[in-house]
């Protein structure tokens, strides 16, 4: 009787044993396939991140480094009234631009020739007003949201936001499934309307030196422009044709520090010649009445214009003349543009944002 108690004993310790066995054996199961279901979520979150990074990337080389298709998409009119063509690819490079007189400015014909690191502004804008049509819709097929920034280094300047918000709202995403570029680039903004930059004292500072002479160091009737002790001559001309008066609108442009710098001017043309100094006392100048006055029996004609600088206050010269598309004025008064800072092309840091819908 005790020898069967005794194997009775046993099997019991040997049954729980087993029973303990297995249960310890599937809890491991189930740990080692939770870790395997884990890593293997994390490695698919891995790819998907690398893969948005990776779009993320491409777009923005895309976007800085190519003009987009057709090169000038911008200037389509359905763009004006929101209807965006699905054949607009958008780029935001630029070609190089040269100079020609009475017609300012043209692309340039070659290819090659996109200019590094430099983005339009005008295209800038017609992406804002057409964002989810240009770039969620053509550029992105509808498979991201997206958003673009430009942040000007120069706080005179206010940014252009942009696409979806990624911050509060219907649109809020976590931070982890967001990939995100930050470029630093250049921005054209309207310096392509610049006819002039008077950027000699800019560039040079006290190291200035006038070379050549204008029509007051050689004309005995009127006063010397040349260097003295206390101040500089800066003497430039350019030519007006009567006809570009109905299309531009020309404006002097400085720097509000110019306010405090004791400058003055002249402007005066080859048969209308003068020695009466102005003080340069406001940033923004309009010069179309001078030269509607000028130009009156004339087609066209060679201006002079004069600035006389301290030497102690040559660091806050900063001044462009500009002819500004008269259908673009209004706006660029009504929206704070029509300043110096606009009319120079500005450093901005770009960023571009996307996520996974």
């Amino acid at each position: 009787m005790r020898k069967s108690i005794i194997k009775d004993e046993y099997g019991l310790l040997y049954s729980t044993e087993l029973l303990l066995s297995i249960i310890l054996l599937l809890f491991i199961i189930g740990i080692m396939a939770n870790l395997s279901d884990g890593l293997n979520e994390r490695m698919l979150m891995e790819e998907e991140s690398s893969s948005l990074e990776g779009m993320a990337v491409e777009t923005s080389d895309y976007l800085l480094n190519n003009p987009g298709s057709p090169e000038n998409w911008e200037e389509n009119e359905g763009l004006t009234n929101g209807m965006v063509p699905s054949n607009i690819i958008p780029g935001l490079a630029i070609k190089n631009r040269n100079v020609e007189n009475g017609e300012f400015y043209s692309e340039s014909s070659d290819g090659e020739k996109i200019m590094s690191n430099t983005i339009s502004y005008n295209k800038l804008k017609k992406v804002k007003g057409n964002y989810d049509g240009l770039v969620n819709r053509n550029l992105f097929n509808g498979s991201f949201k997206s958003s673009m920034a430009i942040y000007p280094l120069n706080s005179e300047i206010e940014p252009i936001i942009m696409g979806n918000d990624f911050g509060d709202g219907d649109d809020n995403v976590n931070d982890n499934d967001i990939a995100s570029v930050n470029r630093i680039v250049k921005c054209d903004y309207y310096s392509n309307f610049v006819v002039y930059d008077f950027n000699d004292f800019e560039i040079l500072g006290e190291d200035y030196v006038k070379e050549g002479d204008c029509n007051h160091d050689s004309n005995p009737n009127l006063e010397n422009h040349r260097n003295d002790g206390r101040s500089f001559w800066l003497c430039k001309s350019f030519r007006v044709y009567k006809e570009s008066l109905n299309d531009y609108n020309y404006y002097l442009l400085c720097d509000e520090s110019v306010k405090n710098s004791g400058s003055y001017w002249i402007l005066e043309s080859l048969n209308r010649t003068n020695d009466v100094k102005e003080r340069l006392n406001q940033e923004a100048i309009d010069l179309n009445p001078f030269f509607i006055q000028d130009l009156e029996n004339s087609s066209g004609e060679i201006y002079s214009i004069h600035f006389n600088v301290p030497k102690n206050s040559i660091e806050d010269f900063r001044t462009v003349l500009v002819a500004i598309p008269k259908n673009m004025t209004n706006d660029l008064i009504s929206n704070g543009e029509l300043k110096y800072d606009y009319f120079k092309s500005q450093e901005v840091n770009y960023v571009l944002k996307i996520a996974y819908k």
